[in-house]
């Protein structure tokens, strides 16, 4: 996979995407705002509509935006399950800090609360890699259980490549910290700072969305099946 081909092609979608489209970039930034719009906005990117669609039929997007924030939050409850066991099993060592056993109590609670949240944090990144392939799937078929057929999702990755895959998201990782690493700066600046922050968000949405379409495509090259 030409993650440097990824990587332009990407920003060349974005830039098509809102570059003097100033109509399209206002009413993206208000999607941004009622989120829901802009997830729903989302999936015709991850679809494949190329060039990037007008964000047209707004209730259609909420709809769309809602299934898909509820897809997310289905793959978000076993970790929030784990957190909650977590917090349970290091409730009593909490309570012996202050007794004759702190020390041990101490030592205990860093083991069990260090192996569970690398558990935890496990869990999570497994998640997070079928997610990404599942909602792709949903965008494609507008069927919601694709986003959860595991072996169909496992068999869209091999077909990526594993290492193609990690590397891709990676990068995307690293570009994402740059990105928020430069709109912290402009946040620093009082109010106007606060106002290009807000007005970058719908750029760094369509860039990350179409880069995540693009491992797809350009590993999968067809139809989920």
């Amino acid at each position: 996979m030409d993650i440097d081909a990824l990587v332009h092609d990407s920003f060349a979608y974005t830039r098509e995407a809102l570059w003097e489209r100033w109509v399209r970039w206002f009413q993206l930034l208000i999607a941004s705002i009622i989120f829901p719009v802009f997830l729903g906005y989302s999936l015709r990117i991850y679809r494949g509509d190329d060039p990037a669609p007008d964000p047209e039929g707004w209730i259609g997007l909420f709809i769309d935006g809602v299934k898909l924030f509820l897809i997310g939050a289905i793959y978000l409850i076993p970790v929030l399950a784990l957190l909650v066991a977590a917090v349970f099993l290091t409730l009593p060592f909490f309570a012996l800090i202050f007794t004759d056993y702190a020390v041990r109590s101490v030592l205990a609670l860093v083991a069990v609360g260090g192996t569970a949240l690398l558990v935890i944090l496990i869990v999570w990144l497994v998640l997070m890699l079928l997610s990404t392939i599942g909602v792709i799937r949903f965008a494609r078929t507008g069927r919601m259980r694709e986003a959860f057929r595991a072996g169909a999702i496992l068999g869209d990755i091999r077909a990526i490549g594993w290492g193609n895959y990690l590397l891709a998201l990676t990068i995307l990782w690293l570009i994402s910290m740059i990105f928020h690493a430069g709109v912290a700066l402009f946040q620093s600046v009082p109010l106007a700072g606060w106002v290009v922050a807000l007005f970058l968000m719908p750029a760094w949405g369509i860039y990350s969305v179409r880069f995540i379409t693009l491992i797809y495509e350009r590993g999968v090259a067809g139809s989920p099946s």
